[in-house]
């Protein structure tokens, strides 16, 4: 049986009551104040926030904000009573706290403090977590190309003092990219651009030259040489479950995920298997790959994708010699594209295709004179002065060896001039002229 309440316990509870009473009749004073506040807090925050539950409201942070704006109605108030009496300071110090509580309140109405902990999460990385949270295979979201705050005629002219030879290909590159990065096409590359011609005509180095200038090097190199074979697919996008090297992923898909905005250089596309051709078609047409071993969508939206080739490099050289940039031009660029073999899949995905045509003698000297500099440079010299005979034979000499590019160009500006440049700086010059005579080159020390 219950024990029955007895007297005493009758007589504490009434003084538990009257007590209450009294700390109750005390307090309204100091509590009354805050009404004003408080009341006017729930109604905004009511107004701003119709469908939220009220349990809700005061769960999460809704008794705080009436705390701060109750607070704030009794510091106005007794502020104000202070000033009544002719306190000065008292009334500036509440009169202070009052607003602080206030714009405060503002704030945390506005949004602005105490945010819900997803709103915190940035925009880019909100889809991935959304899909962990609802248990579906993540997905790697892609960076946004943000290219605003540069200005696309530096942009050319800086990449123009470096890809000599080659303007026309830098400005429609540096065009397109500019273009459809203020797009921001959505499940799309920044752009995809094609560059063919002759090997040593710049290509790869206008790519590089991009991913310097636009995205702070940010690059990711592919020699399509290495993926010949059709497991080369695996190294791209990693083994399927439960067979060897399935739990390191693909390099690519990680790079892309890593990395997030860039170019991304497939180098000498024509060399690689037609699997891996296949792989790569939802990156060049929507931007992502999917990584077979985890299952995770890697978006490459943030990315130039920007492949290289030689096929029918003679025929696009006669072309490109024959007729005017245009649309017929563009058109024979593609058929002689098509009878070397390429895909036409791979070409309707391509944005641009970019021919390079051969170079010029004046490109030719001014990349002689590049290479004469930084030779120079490397060694510690100053270049007082350089024969023009000089010029002439190494470009004769690159002219006999046109298949070769710049690459040739590069190795006979080192076999003609380091040794001397060496020697010079090994008894004490600090600056050179360079001359020839016959075959012989010379470099002699200036004082």
């Amino acid at each position: 049986m219950s024990a029955q309440p007895t007297e005493a316990h009758h007589v504490a509870r009434l003084a538990a009551a009257i007590g209450t009473l009294i700390a109750f009749a005390m307090a309204i004073p100091v509590l009354l104040p805050a009404v004003p506040g408080a009341g006017l807090a729930l109604w905004e925050a009511r107004r701003r926030h119709p469908e939220l539950p009220l349990r809700h409201f005061y769960r999460s942070r809704g008794a705080g904000l009436l705390a701060i704006a109750g607070a704030a109605s009794s510091a106005a108030f007794w502020a104000a009573a202070w000033a009544h009496d002719r306190a000065p300071l008292p009334m500036l110090a509440c009169a202070a706290g009052a607003a602080g509580a206030t714009y405060t309140t503002v704030r945390i109405l506005e949004g602005k403090i105490m945010k819900p902990i997803l709103e915190l999460v940035p925009q880019g990385q909100q889809d991935t977590l959304a899909g962990f949270l609802a248990g579906t295979p993540a997905a790697a979201s892609g960076g946004t190309a943000d290219l605003s705050c540069l200005d696309p005629v530096a942009v050319a002219l800086e990449i123009k003092s470096r890809v000599l030879g080659q303007d026309a290909a830098v400005d429609q590159s540096v065009q397109l990219v500019f273009r459809r990065a203020r797009l921001r096409r959505p499940a799309k590359p920044v752009c995809t651009l094609l560059y063919v011609g002759a090997t040593g005509a710049g290509k790869t180095e206008l790519a590089k030259a991009l991913a310097d200038t636009l995205f702070g090097g940010r690059l990711i190199r592919i020699d399509c040489a290495e993926l010949s074979q059709a497991q080369s697919t695996q190294r791209l996008i990693g083994s399927p479950p439960g067979y060897v090297g399935s739990d390191q992923g693909g390099w690519l898909c990680r790079e892309i995920g890593k990395v997030r905005t860039g170019v991304l250089l497939l180098d000498e596309i024509e060399k690689a298997h037609p699997d891996v051709l296949t792989t790569i078609m939802a990156l060049l047409d929507e931007a992502r790959l999917t990584e077979q071993s985890t299952g995770t969508t890697y978006s490459a939206t943030g990315f130039v994708v920007i492949l290289t080739s030689n096929a029918a490099a003679g025929d696009i050289a006669q072309i490109v010699a024959a007729a005017p940039e245009g649309p017929e031009r563009a058109g024979r660029v593609k058929d002689a594209l098509r009878g070397a073999g390429f895909k036409p899949e791979v070409l309707a995905r391509v944005d641009s295709v970019l021919p390079f045509g051969e170079l010029s003698r004046g490109a030719v000297a001014e990349i002689v004179g590049l290479f004469l500099q930084k030779f120079a440079q490397d060694v510690g010299l100053e270049i007082r002065s350089v024969d023009a005979a000089l010029l002439i034979d190494l470009i004769t000499k690159r002219e006999a060896l046109s298949g070769y590019g710049v690459r040739e160009v590069v190795r006979l500006v080192e076999s003609a001039v380091v040794d001397g440049l060496l020697e010079a700086r090994d008894s004490g010059y600090r600056a050179v002229a360079i001359g020839i005579d016959g075959d012989t080159v010379h470099v002699a020390g200036v004082a």
